[in-house]
């Protein structure tokens, strides 16, 4: 038996196939064609919607007639079209990242590789009878056949790119039996080794086109602008299926569908100019539309004037001006719908995108739906077109190159790049045609990058591989460097100090690009703010993607019909590549995580600087590339211990972008500071967009105009020490302590009676590991940081007055088979008035890594569920993960601290913070005052539940409180890909000294902030 089939043979790609084209539906009259909607159209028939399926767990398996007329399916199942079949029951899912899910062997795939059976039956339009009929598949994973009532019409691969058969001639009056076989693996599969979920069938819109007899094939529109970048040309380029014997119209219609120009052409090229054109930018998408009439076909194109351009000094020019790429890399990924995303799916992205600052997008690592560029060109992204093409998995072999330089494999990595770029060609948002990814470096991207530049030599040509042939020097550079056949220079991951050298390199003058850094995975990532002062310093240095926007998941219900998300073997496939697939900075259901909130404070387009606040006069930076900053308004607020206390407003902002100007707000502060005043400055939309509604918070900035000072409380000296052998008892006008001696640290808290101690307090250095920690943790558990235990040398009584007691308790802290962590000292002092103030001291051992944090843990018993703090809110915050919060005064509960990452990890922290009072539903707690700013975290869940518990759904929260107050934390980084964090950020502190008190209290009595600043004292 011959197993060598086409789809084992990388020299055919298809049979049958009609040659790539530009996205395009015709329509029956120009009204229709401007208003751009595809159900409009008669000439369009979707075919989306349920079909007959038959699931083979071999290709061998699947019936050799089942295309036939009279081949019986009334017993098959059905399945929805677009879909994929493991999301139906059939397979399962699969995630793995870099390797191959089968033998590095190409071009052969396993034997055992399943097949779906499709069968669509269809009639036809009674108007149709007299064109020609073409079928559309816009996305089939991995290859597929298909015949048409029997007759067997053609074979294609290659996953995310369009194809196109013509019908015609297998059509019959009356019902159509369409029958599709869709294999899970091919040669193909070989390229497409992205790191996302390994689904497989129609997962993309299946349409008809009926055509004339004699039609439009492709467009090629073309437009330009002069050197004064004021006026537009725009040159066309028309194929026919046959000679051209009739002249055809082509009008072009501003943005309001207002007819700009207009002219018959008995040629296949034409050209309009168009003075005083509007252009198209990201942040000004103006689209003109040019309609081509030809016999009783209209078909529109969106048309954006624009150039792309590289000065000399390497910066990225839009249309003469230097922009930056404020970017994310985008799978298609949907948690219920697999690779298939509807246009609303499509929308909720690019909204979400906007309204946190992004303007472009990287297709990672294949073309996205058609309809999402025409989307990208209305809302107002650049994009990174990239290549179905990604061969990772190669890198196991003795050869990465094993593909990549084979000339066996030209056609298909030629084809995969002409099949996209004759696709998208027209659409204005694309800025790169991108040679794919990780697919190391040969003589088959040179192929694709000549054809691309010989096609479309308007664009840059981007790749990042070129760094990575290994090899000998006949393909034109040395191992290391950068080829010469693409336009950017081009990494991922780099750290600050590597960028901020390519920013001064003066040898290269192409733009620097980094396709994919701050790996977004879990909490994070941090340290965003450190490549963007370096992006905005070098012209050369034009941005990044942030890999990437969002978690990759299948959504799960337990016995109750609650939802949850997975990731890599929870299905039980193999291989797998865990969590590594949930590293987005929203959900899978596309909730913003913290990462994306910082994101869009970092590149937010209004930059503040305080020049002199005692006057109130600020410098405002305008960071967008061609708007000024009249479209938003200034709405301050001056606030005193987190409340408002005066406000204004500047609606008139005359800022040009990529300048500079002062500006005066007239507030004033009271001669007598009895509070903590901020001033925040909220950019907002002066008018709804088509993103965000009118007042949408754009920016943001917070400056510290004045900290209060301390207060004295009353002096009480009522306070009763009772000492036995193991224990301390102090007793006050309304608090009973209990102090084991053995413990170091006190059992119980009560205030009239009442509980605030669920288990005795202890020193913490451990935290759940983050997913940016899975590299530095190894170091953590080798110096059994997780699991490091209190030994109590002594407790002493210092001093003893009815006023005040003071303790000190010497510790180490370890873990088994290792010395110490740290020796230390905590000092404790209980005041009469209640207040126990704290001062611990350590000496962290010399040759030790960096602490994941230091501080005290202490549980509180169930009920204590309300929080209200003042520090960096509202959203979690860690010392490198900071930019979007600010300080202020905020109120939450416990189990809204918690973030329920698809993997339990550290979570929840505050950082800066005065005060904090974690209470019950009575108002009864416990408040913790700093001398100086401290972390803090009160959650359901220890550090160890969340290092043990493998998904957010198998967490099962405790009643207690656990609540930590830290003298810090590490920072968060972005190591789980990117790299080691930087040193600033490290908690490498040797001699660690944290003071703060922890005092009862009943809210009702007073409030917190004034609670803050009252301070024990004898006098």
């Amino acid at each position: 038996m011959q197993n060598q089939f086409e789809w084992q043979d990388p020299t055919i790609v298809q049979i049958n196939r009609e040659p790539a084209r530009t996205y395009y539906i015709p329509f029956a009259s120009c009204t229709d064609a401007l208003a751009h909607h595809k159900g409009l159209s008669p000439y369009y028939k979707l075919l989306n919607g349920t079909w007959k399926f038959n699931y083979c767990d071999t290709y061998i398996d699947a019936p050799s007639n089942f295309h036939e007329l009279d081949y019986p399916n009334d017993d098959w199942a059905t399945i929805p079209v677009p879909s994929n079949w493991q999301l139906h029951g059939y397979d399962k899912p699969q995630y793995t990242n870099v390797n191959y899910p089968f033998p590095v062997n190409p071009p052969f795939v396993p034997n055992e590789n399943p097949a779906g059976l499709y069968i669509k039956e269809f009639t036809l339009p009674t108007n149709w009878s007299e064109n020609q009929v073409f079928i559309n598949f816009e996305g089939v994973n991995a290859c597929f056949y298909i015949w048409l009532n029997g007759t067997f019409i053609g074979y294609s691969q290659g996953t995310h790119i369009p194809a196109e058969f013509n019908l015609t001639n297998a059509l019959v009056e009356g019902t159509n039996k369409l029958a599709i076989k869709v294999l899970k693996w091919c040669d193909g599969s070989y390229l497409e080794d992205q790191d996302f979920y390994r689904l497989s069938g129609i997962f993309r819109d299946v349409y008809l086109l009926a055509r004339p007899q004699s039609h439009i094939v492709d467009i090629f529109a073309q437009p330009s602008l002069d050197t004064t970048y004021t006026n537009g040309t725009l040159t066309g380029t028309v194929t026919f299926n046959t000679s051209l014997s009739d002249e055809y119209e082509v009008s072009l219609f501003d943005a309001n569908h207002q007819l700009v120009a207009t002219k018959k052409c008995a040629q296949e090229t034409f050209t309009f100019e168009v003075p005083n054109v509007e252009k198209w930018t990201a942040e000004t998408p103006y689209l003109y539309t040019l309609v081509l009439h030809y016999k009783d076909e209209f078909i529109p194109l969106q048309v954006g004037f624009r150039t792309i351009e590289v000065a000399d000094n390497g910066a990225l020019l839009v249309n003469g001006v230097a922009i930056k790429l404020k970017g994310v890399n985008r799978h298609d990924s949907h948690p219920d719908l697999g690779h298939y995303t509807p246009i609303a799916h499509m929308i909720q992205d690019l909204i979400t995108m906007k309204r946190h600052n992004i303007n472009t997008v990287r297709t990672s690592h294949y073309p996205n739906a058609p309809e999402f560029l025409r989307l990208c060109n209305e809302y107002g992204f650049y994009v990174v077109d990239e290549a179905d093409l990604e061969t990772h998995g190669t890198e196991s072999a003795a050869d990465c190159n094993i593909l990549t330089n084979d000339p066996v494999w030209e056609t298909a990595y030629l084809d995969r790049m002409i099949r996209m770029v004759e696709r998208d060609k027209n659409h204005p948002c694309i800025i790169m045609w991108s040679l794919g990814n990780e697919s190391f470096f040969g003589k088959n991207h040179i192929a694709m990058s000549k054809w691309a530049k010989d096609r479309d030599p308007s664009r840059l040509v981007h790749y990042e591989g070129t760094v990575h042939f290994r090899g000998k020097t006949e393909i034109g550079c040395e191992e290391g460097q950068v080829h010469p056949c693409v336009d950017v220079v081009s990494y991922m991951y780099r750290s600050p100090e590597d960028v901020n050298k390519e920013g001064q390199d003066t040898t290269d003058n192409r733009p620097f690009f980094l396709c994919e850094y701050s790996h977004a995975m879990g909490v994070g990532p941090g340290d965003l703010k450190t490549y963007w002062d370096l992006f905005y310093k070098y012209p050369r240095l034009i941005g990044g993607c942030v890999w990437e926007w969002c978690d990759h998941s299948v959504r799960q219900y337990d016995e109750e019909g609650k939802p949850f998300f997975v990731y890599g073997g929870y299905f039980e496939e193999f291989p797998h590549d865990g969590n590594f697939c949930v590293d987005g900075l929203v959900s899978p259901d596309r909730v913003p995580h913290t990462g994306l909130k910082d994101y869009k404070h970092v590149i937010q387009p209004v930059q503040v600087e305080a020049t002199d606040l005692s006057c109130g006069k600020i410098a405002l930076t305008n960071r967008y590339d061609f708007l000024d900053l009249s479209g938003l308004q200034l709405e301050w607020t001056v606030t005193k211990d987190g409340y408002p206390y005066q406000t204004g407003t500047v609606a008139d902002l005359q800022v040009l972008a990529h300048t500079t100007s002062e500006i005066q707000l007239d507030y004033s502060l009271p001669s007598h500071i009895d509070g903590d005043f901020f001033l925040n400055l909220s950019f907002v939309q002066k008018a709804p967009t088509s993103w965000a509604e009118r007042g949408y918070e754009v920016a943001f900035q917070q400056f510290e105009l004045k900290a209060v000072t301390m207060l004295q409380a009353p002096v009480v000296d009522t306070l009763e020490l009772k000492e036995d052998p193991t224990h301390l008892t102090f007793i006050g006008e309304s608090f009973e302590y209990r102090f084991s001696k053995f413990a170091g640290s006190f059992e119980s808290l009560k205030t009239n009676g009442v509980e605030l101690l669920a288990s005795t307090p202890e020193p913490s250095i451990w935290r759940a590991p983050t997913d940016n920690d899975r590299n530095i943790q190894h170091g953590w558990r080798h110096q059994m940081m997780h699991c490091a235990t209190t030994h109590v040398y002594n407790t002493s009584i210092l001093e003893t007055t009815n006023t005040f007691v003071k303790l000190e308790v010497s510790y180490a802290l370890g873990g088994p088979a290792v010395r110490p962590l740290l020796q230390g000292t905590t000092t404790y002092t209980i005041w009469a008035t209640g207040e126990i103030q704290v001062a611990m001291h350590a000496d962290v051992r010399e040759n030790l890594n960096a602490l994941p944090r230091f501080g005290l843990e202490l549980h509180m018993p169930a009920g204590n569920e309300q929080v209200a703090y003042f520090g960096m809110g509202p959203n979690e915050n860690y010392m490198d993960l900071c930019q979007s919060a600010y300080m202020g005064r905020f109120e939450t509960t416990v189990s809204n601290m918690y973030e329920p990452y698809i993997k339990p990890q550290e979570c929840g922290n505050r950082t800066k913070v005065r005060w904090a009072n974690i209470h019950n539903a009575s108002g009864v707690g416990l408040i913790v005052k700093g001398d100086t700013d401290f972390n803090f975290s009160a959650l359901h869940y220890t550090a160890e539940d969340l290092a043990t518990t493998a998904m957010a759904h198998q967490l099962k929260p405790r009643k207690e409180t656990i609540l930590h107050i830290d003298y810090r934390q590490t920072g968060i980084g972005s190591n789980s890909c990117g790299p080691q964090l930087a040193s600033n950020y490290e908690f490498n502190q040797k001699v660690i000294d944290f003071a703060f008190s922890i005092k009862p209290i009943w809210i009702e009595n007073i409030p917190s902030e004034l609670e803050y600043r009252m301070r024990p004292t004898l006098k």
